[in-house]
């Protein structure tokens, strides 16, 4: 597997991840637009580094990085934490709304190919079914727990000072996009964040022989599959949902596991290397960077 990363084009790696990083400066771009509808004057560059100190924190605590995506706006430009958490759940939402149709134009032009993978990638789970009730038993105990310690304590809870402020800037922030000064662009950002995302793992295709010919429905179809992967468990010990699930599509078109795994983890370690150098550049920056007072 190493000896075909090596054998990579590194030029058409590189062209993907400027590709990359660019939908990471839509999206910073996209966030300015929601501080800006609730008040906040923020620059593009400090957004920009809120969005990629909150990846590399991705990469080192797991769905940390957008908790320290709105800890580097706050520092950088006074923003509470709290309304700022707002707009990340938005976008997410919007964002999953994309996914959503995204999956569904690949399921209209590869319904037959999806259902079987679907339903071969459920069958062969079995061995992890008895690790899978374990996980599933404990979250679900874990939520109920959560959930009676806040029916007892809720008058406590939703008096307090810290609760009140964190609802209301949380509120605030999560209605921001309404608020958007123009809607039109905030909708053409939103889908071009994706299509950059899509288009630089069209680009990687490139950078492997046995990629090489694959075109863009095929590019749709693995982009579609992996996400699914994020969602159902993966039966492959020892490797991500999304490095077995982009695996098994590529193999749909034709293209060995070997491959397939040397494709996949190739282009996860290059955005993670290059994530991790340039998110600690932004961090050391955000670091040295005197706190403004945001507008309100």
């Amino acid at each position: 597997m190493f000896a075909k990363i090596s054998n990579a084009n590194f030029y058409w790696l590189s062209l993907a991840m400027l590709v990359g990083i660019f939908s990471h400066w839509l999206r910073a771009f996209r966030g300015v637009m929601m501080y800006d509808a609730m008040g906040y004057s923020i620059s593009t560059k400090n957004s920009f580094y809120a969005v990629l100190i909150g990846y590399m924190m991705s990469y080192i605590i797991p769905r940390a990085g957008e908790v320290y995506r709105c800890v580097s706006l706050n520092k950088t430009d006074s923003m509470p934490i709290e309304k700022s958490l707002g707009t990340v759940v938005t976008e997410r939402l919007v964002d999953m709304l994309i996914l959503l149709l995204i999956i569904a134009f690949v399921f209209v032009i590869q319904f037959d190919l999806l259902v079987n993978f679907i339903s071969h990638s459920l069958d062969s789970k079995t061995e992890s079914t008895t690790n899978s009730i374990l996980i599933k038993s404990m979250l679900t105990l874990f939520i109920i727990i959560s959930i009676v310690l806040f029916f007892v304590f809720r008058k406590k809870i939703v008096q307090h000072a810290f609760y009140q402020k964190l609802k209301t800037g949380f509120t605030t922030g999560l209605l921001s996009v309404k608020q958007v000064k123009n809607p039109i662009l905030f909708i053409v950002l939103s889908f071009s964040i994706w299509i950059g995302y899509l288009l630089m793992m069209y680009i990687c295709f490139f950078a492997m022989q046995s990629t090489s010919n694959l075109g863009i429905f095929e590019c749709l179809t693995v982009f579609a599959i992996g996400t699914i992967g994020v969602v159902l468990p993966a039966p492959a010990a020892g490797a991500g949902a999304y490095h077995f699930f982009v695996i098994q599509s590529l193999l749909l078109f034709g293209v060995g596991a070997e491959d397939g795994k040397a494709y996949a983890t190739m282009v996860h370690g290059v955005q993670m290397i290059l994530l991790l150098i340039i998110g600690s550049i932004c961090s050391y920056i955000v670091l040295k960077t005197k706190n403004k007072n945001a507008i309100n």
